[in-house]
């Protein structure tokens, strides 16, 4: 079986921004091809990382919200905090591990002693709305 390659990098071909999924389709009613429109509430959708920027920076959404979107290694365009999906998902996944532990989460918790990073952890917070807790005042 081959290996498709898909339009965005979680695996999809296409985004729906009026109901804020990504999905799959292989196969339309008309054949197999590429779709135009939403089939779940009949909006145009997004088939391209391209088009996906450009709805973000029209719409005013840093494209950090859709960072497993992008190409894992490559800084997510258009993205105020300047981090690639990787780092993104990386900052996530440590919040999560320090949240279950009950452990404080801070900046410099997650970001270690690296000014760059503490920059750009500090911007993942601020974008993905994620809070501090419990560091030191």
């Amino acid at each position: 079986m081959e290996n498709k390659k898909t339009n965005f990098a979680n695996g999809y071909d296409y985004f729906c921004t009026n109901c804020n999924v990504f999905f799959l389709i292989q196969c339309s009613v008309s054949g197999i091809g590429d779709l135009e429109h939403c089939p779940y509430c009949g909006d145009k959708i997004l088939s391209s990382v391209k088009e996906l920027a450009a709805y973000c920076e029209d719409n005013e959404i840093d494209t950090i919200n859709f960072y497993n979107a992008f190409p894992r290694y490559e800084p997510i365009p258009g993205s105020r905090a300047g981090a690639t999906p990787l780092e993104v998902s990386i900052i996530i996944d440590l919040v999560a591990l320090r949240r279950h532990r009950d452990l404080p989460i801070t900046v410099e918790d997650i970001a270690g002693q690296c000014e760059p990073s503490i920059d750009i952890v500090r911007k993942v917070f601020e974008e993905l709305g994620i809070t501090e807790t419990g560091g030191l005042e």
